[in-house]
């Protein structure tokens, strides 16, 4: 029940995110606003501890995303966890 409460929030954010800022509002562009010290903060880090390729191949497509997907990806995957967990979810 926890499970799908999460779920049903991250979806709930999912639209609302995307009724207010615009369908193609990115997830980089929605950190930046948030914080955007943290944002270079956490660019140099992995560049300078992992890979700059790891960087590029990973976390650009990742911020070029629509804001609302990554909700909507989590959202999915809490409601899959519970239906894994009959009767705990």
């Amino acid at each position: 029940m926890v499970l799908k409460t999460i779920a049903l929030v991250l979806y709930s954010a999912a639209l609302l995110i995307a009724l207010a800022f615009g369908y193609g509002w990115s997830f980089g562009a929605m950190l930046f606003n948030i914080n955007p010290g943290a944002l270079n903060s956490f660019q140099a880090g992995v560049q300078r501890n992992l890979s700059p390729a790891l960087w590029d191949s990973i976390f650009v497509p990742l911020l070029q995303l629509p804001a609302w997907v990554i909700p909507v990806a989590l959202g999915t995957l809490f409601v899959l966890i519970s239906a894994l967990r009959p009767g705990k979810g």
